[in-house]
């Protein structure tokens, strides 16, 4: 089994609701040790509010953010204060070399430099975001999260041909010389190379994943074991 992952995550807790940390701790527990925790805000602003539970909850560090405006009612001004503070820290931490895995928490198009460089210097970078992140920022992590609900989520598997692409290339690696691979194999090989899991796509294993693509892919049983192949080859 491969040395669990030290995970350094960074929230841009203006730019991603406190509604998701729940589903983001939940994915990346399963990829790692998340053993560096900040969030960054001007903690003054009442829309952070909500975070402050999450803070809690999840130990996290909250790093205050001065713009130079009180803010009221989410008004104010000096987002790329919040932006630059983040890059600083990543980049210190990345320096440091104590993680192996630097997760980024925005929807901000403005950090897609950031994290091609941290690619650039061979560790994994991983983003989270809604859906209103541009796809070229998507692709400059090694892979991107989104954050939806769980009933768009379905959709988004059943219509998602980069994950298809993805899991017809674990298969590829895993699989016996007639084309079947174990499903936890796949599992396996995909939170390596991709560092995803099940819960990237808002199921609870890759069997259900495998469950949701009937039109791509084959499951057959061995007893309890679950294998799979292309449905058409």
């Amino acid at each position: 089994m491969d040395k669990e992952r030290k995970i350094a995550l960074f929230l841009d807790c203006e730019n991603v609701a406190a509604k998701w940390a729940r589903e983001i701790f939940e994915r990346l527990e399963s990829i790692g040790d998340v053993c560096i925790k900040k969030a960054y805000g001007d903690w003054r602003n009442d829309a952070l509010n909500p975070w402050n539970a999450e803070l809690i909850q999840y130990a996290i560090e909250p790093i205050h953010i001065i713009t130079g405006n009180h803010y009221k009612n989410n008004q104010g001004s000096g987002k790329n204060s919040c932006d630059i503070k983040i890059s600083i820290d990543i980049m210190n931490c990345l320096y440091d070399k104590i993680v192996d895995c630097i997760v980024i928490v925005s929807s901000d198009s403005d950090f897609a430099p950031l994290a091609q460089e941290i690619r650039s210097k061979g560790l994994q970078v991983i983003g989270f975001g809604e859906n209103k992140a541009r796809d070229d920022y998507r692709k400059s992590f090694t892979s991107f999260e989104i954050l939806q609900k769980q009933e768009e989520g379905e959709e988004k598997i059943k219509n998602n041909r980069a994950l298809v692409r993805m899991l017809k290339k674990a298969i590829n690696e895993t699989a016996n010389q007639n084309g079947v691979a174990l499903v936890s194999q796949v599992g396996s090989w995909i939170r390596y190379n991709y560092s995803q899991t099940a819960k990237s796509y808002g199921k609870n294993s890759w069997g259900d994943v495998f469950k949701s693509l009937k039109e791509d892919f084959s499951i057959t049983y061995d007893g309890n074991v679950m294998k799979v192949e292309y449905s058409c080859w």
